[in-house]
């Protein structure tokens, strides 16, 4: 038996699951992607590698998420004339100060997606909802041993030239 449990057909597009990752404080969704001709292997290598990040990953994944979150309080600040909840739910429950892994406590609802590998190695993508980008949320995009990208999702995959990552922030 595998990390991944409860694999089920979710739609057309989509194998569903559960999986367990620490990281996130306990059992997140996983959707495979039904198209590809993915070896189930793949998905599990996928699964078992976000379990089991580095302590350096992590780190820099809260990096950036903190990165990302500063960038969207400027963002949403300077539109508080229009948007005046969401700059206000941002001031209210995150710290100016906030650093670290105490960014996790704002993140939530995460989902890893697994799409076909496009060359050697293994990617995938994280997507959560995030108390700083209420309307678009966070992606975390992960190939091998490198975080790769940490922002808005916009469809970017694991196998995207490294151009495609930039941010920003």
């Amino acid at each position: 038996m595998g990390l991944i449990k409860d694999l089920h057909e979710m739609d057309d597009c989509f194998l569903s699951g559960t999986l367990d990752v620490p990281l996130f404080g306990g059992q997140i969704e996983v959707e495979i992607d039904r198209d590809a001709d993915l070896d189930p292997d793949y998905a599990e290598k996928c699964a078992e590698h976000l379990v089991d990040l580095s302590d350096e990953m992590i780190d820099t994944f809260c990096e950036r998420a903190v990165a990302y979150c500063n960038f969207m309080r400027e963002q949403w600040g300077d539109f508080s004339d229009i948007y005046p909840d969401i700059a206000e739910d941002i001031d209210t429950n995150i710290p100016e100060d906030v650093s670290g892994r105490d960014i996790l406590k704002y993140i939530f609802k995460p989902v890893l997606y697994i799409f076909e590998p496009e060359g050697e190695g293994i990617g995938y993508t994280v997507e959560a909802q995030c108390l700083w980008e209420p309307e678009h949320g966070l992606a975390l995009i992960i190939r091998d041993d490198k975080v790769l990208y940490v922002g808005e999702p916009d469809g970017s995959s694991a196998w995207e030239d490294d151009e495609q990552y930039e941010c920003p922030y």
